[in-house]
């Protein structure tokens, strides 16, 4: 399931409990589904987040980190030091 999907399935039927609940009027018990699909999402979230991530992101990040940086110096350093790295 896309992250998309599980978004709309997630607003769809937590609303319809809430409703459920808001005519039932026992107590607030949707609270419950609510919260802990909440958390799933929130994890669904970062899963599909961190496999968005690729080099022309990192790159694009990175440019725009070392535009507003007021060391550019100090950033270009920790970068040749990263590159020394995966050069090993």
């Amino acid at each position: 399931m896309t992250f998309r999907h599980h978004l709309v399935l997630f607003v769809v039927v937590n609303g319809a409990l809430n409703a459920i609940n808001a005519f039932a009027g026992d107590g607030w018990w949707a609270f419950w589904p609510l919260a802990i699909w909440a958390m799933g999402l929130g994890a669904h979230y970062l899963v599909y987040k961190s496999r968005r991530v690729d080099a022309a992101w990192v790159e694009e990040r990175t440019e725009d980190v070392r535009s507003k940086s007021y060391d550019a110096a100090h950033i270009d350093t920790i970068a040749g030091r990263t590159k020394d790295k995966e050069k090993q």
